[in-house]
């Protein structure tokens, strides 16, 4: 976040956590947080402190690098003030916490379903620590639990398993509630959207997108460039194709790139100028423009890093399917059979069952021998 969107998102956080009174007071602006990096605010009040951890996903200001000067007349003794006790509940959160951001790179290097293992054990701990936490650590216990339960939503739509990623997006949802957590809520909701719309239900897919765009000022940029183009995608599905298109140029103010420093992993940090770009592609081809979808969508591709196997597997399916629309059925098959092999890597069943359905709309042009290679190939993956 830039500092006037970590400002913001503070003063939105001071507000859901102090909804009985009045904390203008506590307000900060984008000079505070730059006092705050530079170290000349070292102890904020409380009702900040609390504000920052839930804003930041901390568990205690130790996890900030925030200490009082009065703990300690030397710095070596603060620190050990302030770093989570061994064995401690402190501790435990931490450890959960950075699991969390692990869990995301394996879907990354290993596939959802690797990646599902672990998410899963993980989220059975917390629900059993949630029994046992301290009121005090109890949001930031929920939160996790929130966060982990959106993963596992997401981790089951890879999988094309809808019915489970829907009951863990719900999941999570109610988790984000208890705590009034905005970007939990928003994510979650987010998530909601995409699965209605991958489900074939665009109306429910809008709605989704709206009630998660109604936190969009307590958001962090990346999320807010995610929730357009979540929403542009899903206005587009309903025919309002002009309004996708202005929501997609605006979703390019948050975009990710912008705003450099983002932990790999944290909620919208995917969403670059490339990853909007290749959704602009896929408007354009549901408005019946393939050939323009095809030309966004060869200046879209490069951008997306090859780490990031199934937006780069996706990307290429969106092309494959606007060939198809243009009545090229023999690049329709081969841009295919280029997406087939990274998806089948990436161990993404939800682009595999879609590449499958493009193999059938292509399988009258057998004679074309890309047709042809790409349908074999397509046969021993699925």
């Amino acid at each position: 976040m830039s500092r006037s969107e970590l400002a913001e998102a503070v003063n939105a956080a001071l507000d859901a956590i102090y909804s009985d009174r009045d904390v203008t007071a506590h307000y900060v602006d984008f000079r505070w947080v730059g006092k705050l990096e530079r170290g000349e605010h070292r102890w904020p009040s409380q009702a900040r402190r609390a504000a920052l951890r839930q804003v930041l996903g901390a568990a205690t200001d130790a996890d900030l690098d925030l200490y009082s000067p009065r703990r300690s007349d030397t710095m070596c003794l603060v620190v050990e003030a302030t770093e989570p006790r061994s064995g401690s509940w402190d501790e435990t959160i931490h450890l959960l916490r950075e699991q969390w951001h692990l869990l995301v790179q394996n879907d990354k290097m290993f596939g959802p379903e690797y990646a599902l293992m672990g998410v899963t054990r993980q989220l059975a701990v917390i629900e059993d620590l949630l029994r046992e936490a301290p009121q005090a650590l109890r949001p930031a216990a929920v939160r996790l639990a929130a966060q982990y339960a959106e993963s596992a939503a997401w981790l089951n739509q890879s999988l094309n398993d809808h019915a489970a990623g829907h009951r863990r997006t719900q999941q999570a949802l109610t988790w984000a509630v208890q705590i009034a957590d905005p970007t939990m809520i928003a994510w979650a909701t987010y998530r909601s959207s995409q699965q209605w719309l991958t489900g074939g239900c665009p109306a429910r897919a809008v709605e989704q997108a709206e009630a998660a765009l109604r936190y969009d000022q307590k958001l962090p940029g990346p999320m807010r460039a995610a929730l357009r183009v979540q929403y542009a995608h899903s206005l587009a599905a309903t025919g309002e194709h002009h309004t996708a298109m202005r929501l997609l140029d605006d979703a390019h103010r948050w975009a990710a790139d912008r705003h450099p420093g983002k932990p790999e992993g944290e909620h919208g940090s995917y969403c670059t100028s490339g990853y909007i770009e290749v959704h602009r592609g896929a408007c354009l081809r549901l408005a019946q423009r393939p050939e323009e979808a095809i030309s966004v969508l060869d200046e879209a591709l490069p951008t997306i890093p090859r780490r990031h196997r199934q937006d780069f597997a996706s990307a290429l399916l969106n092309k494959a399917i606007a060939h198809a629309a243009a009545s090229q059925p023999d690049r329709a098959a081969a841009t295919a059979h280029h997406a087939l092999p990274i998806a089948r890597r990436a161990g993404s069943r939800r682009i595999l069952h879609q590449l499958a359905h493009l193999g059938a709309t292509v399988s009258r042009h057998q004679q074309l021998p890309e047709v042809r290679a790409f349908l074999d190939d397509l046969k021993e993956a699925t």
